[in-house]
């Protein structure tokens, strides 16, 4: 029987969550209606007809006992920005055992949106294994019928006789070295355009060729690649309308993406090694907040928003310090941080001047006004939040006790959370099914750690974590990831569906800070060594999601699934937003020792239904584009918190 910490309210209120499920094919329109020409485009069968359509017969043929499709495997080749057609006849075995052509008599169709069957003729605008059905009433048969996306295309701004002079045999001493995307990485169906960042194998190098082969896909894409400056490197851009034929070429076993280089006279040619990139379906969507410094002083800090929603527009502006209100002291435009959002992205919790005066607001989002602010108790009100899910409750964290309140002006506390627990408590997650509670422990001179108690740095924590019932009641928690020697586990996150922890790990053996405080290792303060993790909820061996981390001290940190799931290959498919300090590519230079700026990456996670976890389940992270206005001065952006909507930014 559930025992009940605490309640906020009579009866138990889950906030009930079902996993939002792409809808692929919107993609593929959008891209289509863009390519789309007179007398049909790629995204729009000729007349109008929708795709995965057919003809139909005015009735059933008499005496047909059976069909065959003919021919049973078909293969075409698709030239991009233009439809493909197959043909096929439907043959029918009658009651007298004759058989006769009945193409056009029979019911056509096809498992795809963007093909279109009529009389046997199969028409079709994107990659992929298309199923074609021809049937008259129980009677039916099918082919299958392979499409590539081949051939080559000449990129806007492409030096004429740019594929004649890629066309020989390269040498493997200018062979250039692709520098992002990254190897294994997987994208989102809305990211946009993609950026190859190659890295030349010889100084004249100057046009390029991205050759994309698979089973569904060979494609050789032709044009200039741009000087990246300050570097040894060049730049080839994929354009944004190929996306949707990269999401169906990516449903093959195989793809491999490779860069040919050279000069533009053919001399110098090299070639690459090949990359496996991949594009999912799954879309990034809702609103990620993040905060954003330029390195100065933490009096420099702000918000931004994506809206994931319209992933082509840049972050904007939501909060800056000049809004902050002053502290106790009379300090004006504190630093403001350790933002939290409720799931619906309509209230913020904002932590003022830093962990010591921990001055708190509460924020609405649609106008930017404070709801609820308490800044005149010397002593301090909350660092770290977490909301549940229906937005009326908070978790508040503060000098390591957890406080129930109302997320209204009043702030009403409703009681301490687990305050028979012997350790201090910090960095709560509501998970958004409602089901959990989240959290770090730690003990202040004990297992490694120091005397601090504000629970933004916490050293030898561990993770626990308490059943809920989404409405302020809670059993006792159980340690869900235990604490381990010269370790240090925090910044726990729930996923959308309650089936999984992301959290982080550090090491106190890897490299020290490089800033004005949570210089320890594995303080949990931005620590070099910091590496993404999962669980399942329920608890077992966490898993260290490799491909996602690379193989270096990239400072991984504050890890946050998307507030939705989708499904890749069979599995459920999680995007996780982090900080990183690695490179991206030849753009921004990355840092193992926490000397460069932190920038945002997400990750694919790709998990089977019910808890098990089978190897790595992660991909190799991309870069969140736009984040910087100038990137030649990159700023420094990280704490990435997701809600289900960004709301306009106020003006």
């Amino acid at each position: 029987m559930r025992s009940r910490v605490f309640s906020a309210r009579a009866g138990s209120r889950k906030a009930h969550r079902g996993a939002l499920l792409l809808a692929f094919s919107m993609a593929i329109a959008a891209a289509g209606a863009a390519c789309s020409s007179s007398g049909g485009g790629p995204g729009e069968p000729p007349g109008g007809a929708q795709g995965g359509g057919g003809s139909s017969s005015s009735g059933a043929v008499e005496g047909l006992v059976s069909l065959r499709v003919e021919p049973a495997a078909a293969s075409v080749d698709l030239a991009y920005g233009e439809r493909a057609a197959v043909e096929l006849s439907a043959i029918g075995r009658f009651q007298d055992g004759a058989e006769r052509d009945v193409t056009d008599r029979v019911t056509w169709s096809a498992n795809d949106l963007f093909a279109h069957v009529d009389a046997g003729q199969l028409t079709t605008s994107s990659p992929g294994l298309v199923r074609v059905t021809a049937a008259d009433g129980s009677v039916a048969a099918s082919a299958e019928v392979t499409v590539r996306l081949a051939g080559e295309v000449a990129l806007p701004g492409a030096p004429p006789g740019a594929g004649e002079a890629l066309g020989g045999a390269p040498a493997p001493a200018s062979a250039p070295a692709i520098a992002y995307p990254l190897d294994g990485a997987l994208f989102p169906s809305n990211i946009g355009s993609v950026e190859l960042q190659v890295r030349r194998g010889s100084a004249g190098q100057r046009v390029g060729r991205v050759e994309i082969s698979g089973d569904f896909i060979d494609l050789r894409l032709v044009g200039a690649c741009d000087p990246i400056p300050d570097t040894d490197g060049c730049a080839m851009a994929l354009p944004a309308d190929l996306v949707p034929m990269l999401v169906r070429a990516s449903e093959g076993e195989a793809m491999e993406t490779r860069v040919r280089l050279a000069a533009e006279d053919g001399s110098e040619l090299g070639e690459s090694a090949a990359i496996d990139v991949r594009w999912a379906g799954a879309s990034l969507s809702g609103g990620l907040y993040y905060w954003r410094t330029d390195g100065t002083t933490l009096q420099a800090g702000s918000i931004y928003r994506y809206d994931l929603d319209d992933a082509a527009s840049p972050p904007a502006l939501f909060w800056e310090n000049e809004q902050s209100p002053p502290l106790p002291n009379g300090q004006e435009m504190p630093c403001m941080g350790c933002h939290a959002l409720a799931l619906a992205g309509d209230k913020m919790a904002l932590t003022f001047g830093g962990s010591g005066p921990s001055s708190f607001a509460l924020v609405d989002v649609a106008t930017a006004e404070i709801i609820a602010l308490r800044n005149t108790d010397p002593g301090g009100f909350a660092t770290m939040s977490a909301f549940s899910p229906d937005g009326e409750l908070m978790v508040n964290a503060f000098r390591g006790a957890l406080t129930l309140r109302r997320a209204d002006e009043t702030l009403e506390s409703l009681g301490d959370l687990f305050s028979d627990q012997p350790e201090r408590l910090t960095q709560p997650f509501w998970s958004p099914d409602g089901e959990h509670l989240a959290f770090v422990a730690w003990q202040p001179g004990e297992n490694g750690a120091g005397p601090e108690l504000y629970g933004d740095t916490v050293r030898g924590a561990q993770i626990l974590i308490a059943a809920s019932d989404g409405a302020g009641g809670f059993e006792a928690p159980r340690a869900l990831v235990p604490r381990e020697q010269d370790r240090s586990h925090y910044y726990p996150a729930i996923s959308d569906d309650g089936a999984w922890v992301v959290f982080n790990t550090s090491r106190c053996d890897g490299p020290p800070g490089n800033g004005a405080s949570g210089n320890d290792p594995c303080d949990s303060y931005d620590d070099n060594s910091a590496r993404l993790r999962i669980v399942p909820v329920e608890g077992g061996e966490p898993v260290d999601l490799a491909r996602a981390n690379g193989d270096d001290t990239w400072a991984n940190s504050w890890p946050r699934f998307g507030p939705s799931h989708a499904t890749y290959r069979g599995k459920n498919i999680y995007w996780v937003a982090f900080s990183s300090r690695r490179p991206y590519g030849l753009r921004l230079p990355g840092s193992n020792d926490g000397t460069s700026k932190p920038q945002l990456w997400f990750a694919a996670v790709t998990l089977a239904p019910g808890g098990a976890i089978d190897g790595d389940p992660s991909f190799a992270p991309v870069w969140m584009p736009q984040q910087n206005d100038d990137m030649a001065d990159p700023t420094g952006n990280h704490i990435p918190q997701w809600a289900e909507k960004a709301l306009p930014v106020p003006q």
